[in-house]
């Protein structure tokens, strides 16, 4: 089962969202009991990253099991972002990178590690696109259709991340050790270089 919340409702203030009803109460227990704390805690991680960098419809996140590729076990989380990115802004690579830096790396950073019953974890990522002059200008034609959908995997091993969160090597290197996929079909990804931290204002 999947846990869905509005951006309307605000950001997530912790590891899983407030408010939950006792039947997705259950199934965060069940995935507990399947796949461990972490894999609960990264639910609620993934879901707070897309409603705090830009989602504008529903956001629904899920543990969709485990899966086999290139000869390694990933447990799998699915995250539907509710994110509709400009495509006067965002090229296809950058939406690809952009969705790394912003909702899966500052996910990963958020242990000192992982433990999971896999080789690895892997997320599958889905927003849209499409042209839109600003926040305001997207939200007044969501009705007419929400653009066109994309869905990025990141396919990564635990002791690749464990790497990343000792600093030992840089998220660079982590994607370059890892598999990324857009719409099925494998890429490579250059990694955003980090949002610049603004000034603080001068004193009077």
């Amino acid at each position: 089962m999947a846990i869905v919340a509005s951006a309307a409702a605000g950001p997530v203030g912790g590891p899983t969202p407030r408010g939950f009803s006792a039947e997705i109460l259950q199934a965060l227990s069940e995935v507990r009991r399947q796949y461990g704390n972490d894999a609960v805690m990264i639910e609620g991680f993934l879901m707070g990253q897309a409603i705090e960098n830009g989602s504008v419809l529903e956001t629904a996140v899920g543990v969709a099991g485990v899966e086999e590729r290139a000869q390694h076990k990933y447990l799998t989380f699915k995250l539907d972002t509710g994110i509709v990115y400009n495509d006067h802004e965002l090229d296809a690579d950058t939406r690809l990178a952009r969705t790394w830096t912003r909702i899966v790396e500052p996910t990963l950073r958020r242990f000192k590690s992982i433990d999971v019953p896999a080789d690895g974890v892997s997320f599958a990522v889905s927003y849209t696109h499409k042209p839109y002059t600003d926040e305001p200008d997207l939200r007044t034609h969501l009705k007419e259709g929400h653009g066109e959908p994309e869905d990025a995997v990141f396919y990564l091993l635990t002791r690749d991340v464990s790497e990343l969160m000792a600093s030992r090597i840089s998220a660079q290197q982590l994607v370059d050790r890892s598999i990324v996929t857009a719409n099925g079909a494998a890429r490579q990804m250059k990694v955003e270089p980090p949002r610049p931290t603004p000034a603080p204002e001068a004193a009077d």
